[in-house]
């Protein structure tokens, strides 16, 4: 039977391509986003990273290898990027439109040689730069291939890994592209080139970043372009209202939470999950005195005590609940 809440093109011609059945849709949902995977983008390494953070990541894995991720990394890292989605999308409904659509032609005047797209498979096999357009959100995206028809065609059908959809913090994490679907692409723009990173560099630089989906710089990925962008991750701010905390009241709150969680004894802790889900979650902005301000709501010193293993995967799992949230598994 088919889940009325989806919505089906089969035989639908999207840029000269026919879309087929796919169970990830043809449109982004949130229903369909942050689907958990124990699966890791990238192996950590033991000799790597040393015994003390080998230790404290193990909560984060089912195995001692650190294959296979825990159902509490799953809870935790599947709420942090819900929160992060319901934050893009209220950024994306804020942007003026015709401000938007400025940004876009300063980017396609910079990349010079920018072409409408008609149809992707006239670009099969095709070197050079592209811009994907994503009306709906007032977003584009700047890349570059070998291939330009295969390489759109990998974003459309493509998912970001579970661990990566976050890229920086709740707060500031730019929504990755690969979530975004065929349907949500509304105008293509490529140029043929020989060395594509050229137009993509120029074309990036010219990007009013409100507007842009890209987390890490044009040009060519280095490996040192791609250890600056790992410690020091692009962001946005997503417009998100604060109210300001000093650093005194934010430790203060901070501390009262993880005392109330870890030492509220066992007959309490159906009540304590009913009075942590009916917390103000007001989104603070504290302002040490030493180091960058930052983002804070009682959301995250709960789901902060996840990893400390001060609430349990059922705790985590009932407090979700209690907030809205449908809690899924992955099926292995």
């Amino acid at each position: 039977m088919r889940d009325p809440a989806r919505q089906y093109y089969l035989g639908v011609e999207h840029f000269g391509e026919e879309l087929r059945g796919s169970k990830l849709n043809y449109k982004m949902t949130r229903d369909l986003y942050a689907y958990p995977s124990r699966s890791q983008h990238q192996r950590a390494h033991r000799e790597v990273l040393g015994e003390q953070l080998w230790e404290n990541i193990a909560w984060a894995y089912r195995d001692e290898e650190h294959t296979r991720h825990s159902d509490a990394y799953l809870l935790w890292q599947r709420d942090k990027a819900l929160r992060n989605f319901d934050l893009s999308m209220r950024y994306f409904e804020s942007l003026d439109p015709d401000e938007f659509e400025t940004a876009l032609e300063h980017v396609l005047a910079k990349g010079r040689t920018f072409k409408p797209v008609e149809s992707l498979p006239d670009w099969d096999g095709t070197e050079g730069a592209y811009v994907m357009v994503f009306d709906d959100y007032k977003q584009f995206y700047i890349g570059q291939s070998n291939n330009v028809r295969k390489r759109i065609k990998q974003h459309w059908g493509g998912r970001k890994s579970f661990d990566r959809l976050i890229y920086g913090g709740v707060y500031n994490s730019i929504f990755p592209v690969d979530e975004l679907r065929a349907l949500d692409n509304t105008r293509i723009y490529a140029a043929r080139s020989t060395n594509p990173y050229a137009p993509e560099e120029r074309a990036e630089k010219a990007a009013d970043q409100r507007f842009c989906l890209n987390r890490m710089t044009g040009g060519e990925a280095t490996p040192l372009a791609l250890m600056l962008t790992a410690l020091s991750p692009r962001s946005r701010t997503h417009g998100v209202v604060s109210v300001p905390l000093s650093f005194e009241e934010y430790e203060r709150e901070r501390v009262g939470l993880a005392s109330k969680i870890a030492q509220t004894p066992p007959p309490h802790r159906s009540a304590l999950i009913a009075e942590l889900a009916g917390m103000d979650m007001t989104i603070y902005s504290v302002t040490p005195e030493t180091g960058a301000p930052f983002m804070w709501s009682r959301r995250d010193g709960i789901a902060g005590a996840v990893p400390r293993g001060e609430l349990s995967v059922e705790e985590f799992t009932s407090f979700l609940e209690a907030m809205g949230e449908k809690v899924i598994w992955p099926k292995n």
